[in-house]
This record gives C-alpha cells, sequence and structure tokens, in this order.
C-alpha cells in the first residue's frame, strides 16, 4: 500500500495542494497494479479520482497544525504501509515506513523569521517544522526536490544527502490553459469580482517572503493614476488578511485591493486568464507553482529572479528585484502600458511551461517510488545530524 499525503488540497489556491492533486490524479493511472491511499483530511470530495486501485484515508484533525506530522503515526498502521510519500517536506517521525519526501525549500532550516507567526507560538512552530525538515533530509529514502536551488541549498546543509536527492520539476495540470473566448474569460472575471475591470493578481499565502506588502506598494506607485486599476490576491481559506489590508490603507489603495480566500481551481485559472499579469515578487521561492501555472494559463509574468523562481522565469518573465518596490512599479507599468511586451511574456511564458505537465511530473516520481519499492528490504536510513 503506498499512501501520498493529499491533507492541504482544500486550503490553497496553488503550490503544495497544486502539486498534491497532480500527484493523486496520475500515480494510480501510472501504476494500476499497485493500491493507492490518499491521507486527506476528509473535506474535498474531488480529490479521489474513481479508479479501482485508489481509496481515501480521511484523517482527523487540522493539517495545518504544527502537530500533524508527529500525529499521523498514530492515525496509521504503518504494518500495513509499503511506503508513504510525504509531499509537503515534513517527516512524519515514529512512523515506522519507508518514507519518500518532497523538499521544496530548506527555509524553516536556514530563514525560519520569514515563514513563522510571531511570538512564543511562532518560536515553537518553528523549532518542530525545523525538525521536521531535518529528519526529512536525514532519514527519507529518497528526497524529492523541485529546483536546483533547492537542491544545492539542501546540500550545503546536509552533504551526505546528495546521492538521495532526486530532481523533478513541478508539473502544471492539463486544465491549466489558455483561452482563445474573450467573452467567456470576461464573463467568468465579471463573476468572480462583480465587474469587468483591468487588474495584476496574486496567487498564494501570505508568508513574509512573499513580500505581498511589497507587492502593495508598488502596485500604489505603478497606478497612482490609473485608478481603474485593481490588485487581487487570491489567499487560501482561513487567511484574514488583515495586515496588507492595513499596508493597502497606508499607500492609499484600500478600495483599489480585493483579497479573495479560498478560490475553487476553476476561479483561479479564470482570474489567470483574464488578468493583466501575475506578479509574484517572492524572496524566496522553491518553484513558485503559481507562476507556472499563470504562464500556461497565457498570463504574462513579473517575479524575482532568486531560488528556484529564477529558474523558472529566467528568459520567460519580467524579472526584478524583490527587495526594489520602484524596480517593481516599472515592470508593472511596462507589462500593463505596453501591449507588445504583455505579448512578448504572454508567448515566452506559454513556450517554457509547454511540456511542464503534471503527467510528466507524476512519472519521474514513479520512478522514484519504483527505486524504493525494489530496493531489498534492509535498515531504512538513519544518517546521523549534523553537529
Amino acid at each position: 500500500m503506498i499512501c501520498i499525503e493529499c491533507r492541504t488540497v482544500c486550503w490553497n489556491p496553488s503550490g503544495l495542494p497544486s502539486y498534491q492533486r497532480a500527484l493523486a490524479r496520475h500515480l494510480p493511472e501510472i501504476a494500476p497494479d499497485h493500491a493507492f491511499r490518499l491521507l486527506t483530511d476528509g473535506r474535498d470530495p474531488h480529490i479521489v479520482p474513481s479508479l479501482p486501485n485508489v481509496r481515501e484515508i480521511a484523517l482527523a484533525g487540522d493539517p495545518r497544525s504544527v502537530l500533524a506530522p508527529a500525529l499521523l503515526a498514530r492515525q496509521l498502521d504503518a504494518s500495513r504501509v509499503t511506503l508513504l510519500h510525504a509531499t509537503a517536506g515534513f517527516y512524519p517521525p515514529g512512523l515506522g515506513a519507508r518514507v519518500i519526501t518532497t523538499v521544496h525549500d530548506v527555509l524553516w532550516i536556514t530563514d525560519p523569521e520569514w515563514l513563522r507567526p510571531r511570538g512564543l507560538g511562532g518560536r515553537i512552530r518553528a523549532l518542530a517544522c525545523r525538525r521536521y525538515v531535518s529528519e526529512a533530509l536525514q532519514r527519507s529514502e529518497r528526497v524529492i526536490v523541485p529546483s536546483e536551488a533547492t537542491w544545492r541549498a539542501i546540500h550545503e546543509q546536509v552533504p551526505s544527502v546528495a546521492s538521495r536527492l532526486r530532481l523533478i520539476p513541478h508539473g502544471v495540470g492539463r486544465e491549466f490553459c489558455a483561452s482563445d473566448d474573450a467573452a467567456e474569460v470576461r464573463g467568468a472575471v465579471r463573476r468572480i469580482l462583480g465587474s469587468d475591470v483591468r487588474y495584476v493578481l496574486e496567487v498564494g499565502r501570505a508568508a513574509a517572503y512573499r513580500n505581498q506588502g511589497g507587492l502593495i506598494r508598488a502596485f500604489a506607485k505603478a497606478f497612482a493614476s490609473e485608478r481603474e486599476i485593481l490588485l487581487v490576491i487570491a489567499h487560501p481559506a482561513g487567511e484574514t488578511g488583515e495586515e496588507l489590508m492595513r499596508v493597502a490603507r497606508r499607500v492609499g489603495v484600500e478600495q483599489r485591493v480585493r483579497i479573495l480566500r479560498g478560490l475553487p481551481t476553476a476561479d483561479v485559472i479564470a482570474l489567470y486568464r483574464g488578468a493583466m499579469c501575475l506578479c509574484h515578487p517572492t524572496l524566496h521561492e522553491g518553484f513558485a507553482v503559481a507562476v507556472a501555472e499563470a504562464m500556461r494559463c497565457g498570463c504574462p509574468v513579473i517575479t524575482s529572479g532568486r531560488a528556484g523562481v529564477g529558474e523558472l522565469a529566467e528568459g520567460a518573465a519580467q524579472v526584478v528585484n524583490p527587495e526594489n518596490e520602484d524596480d517593481i512599479a516599472g515592470a508593472l507599468r511596462r507589462v500593463a502600458l505596453q501591449p507588445d511586451v504583455a505579448e512578448r511574456m504572454r508567448r515566452r511564458g506559454l513556450d517554457r511551461t509547454r511540456e511542464m505537465t503534471a503527467l510528466r511530473m507524476a512519472q519521474a516520481t514513479w520512478e522514484v517510488y519504483r527505486e524504493v519499492l525494489q530496493e531489498s528490504k534492509g535498515p531504512r536510513w538513519t544518517v546521523p545530524p549534523k553537529a
């Protein structure tokens, strides 16, 4: 029995849930002779494909809780688990089964202040998450990474993991595609936003490293005169956006910033298709699934040249210094007000992501599963932690 962790698919419009959905959709098709169990929170009726070799195991508790990885061993019968794929980067301590972990980045080790909430609870969370990621590097049978940047960062932290690293860039689901029906796109955007408007889009959670406050300030600078242009930020369900709205109030664009929460995939796709551009000025990113999704939908992209997103964006997006709001503002004006620039970015993005499919990613992931399944059942990896 192969278990795939899919517990975050309901609460985030892109990123990790897109990755989990792709694996859940394709792996049971690729390996029909193997039994798959999708570990979910029981809230997404569409996550389980209608195939005889796949079932859902709904786990209790909040998947965003710092205790969720540690409690997994109590909720699963490890004697029945041949292999577990920990897709969120956190090794489940005490499970007693063979584990493959996808580590998207190592920010919990290198820059935890970009991820953790404030206060004592945030410090406790940072310590726990650092341990989960460290154990993933030390104990996983294989560690899947989405970019060369993450590969290098992991190698610097734990050189002994090199032989177990496997580079598999994320893919984009077939539902993410450009549309030639302009009227349909306008209608979908009108339904979501309440009017037919021009807008800049950002997709993803409001972590400090995502630099969404910087985006709002840059947006205010870029479109001080073009007051009909909106900034639309698609957040996961459960995020309030209050801090970002405070930033918007300070720079005078509160009425022009829309924060949408918990959108279904179809609405995210419609927003990609209708946007003037996706602006994702992140300070760090292991891959940036939203950037790939936007490109595949024909949306011009502005983003940073850092880490994994820089590998994806090079030559296909407007690359900016994420710590220079004037640079971001200038790129926004170029894409919004120069149609030839926007069209060039659109074509390059489509070309860049043409072969970047979710199916290809899942096929490469299955090859990693096969490596582990075909190995003799000797002792699992127990690389000692760094001193």
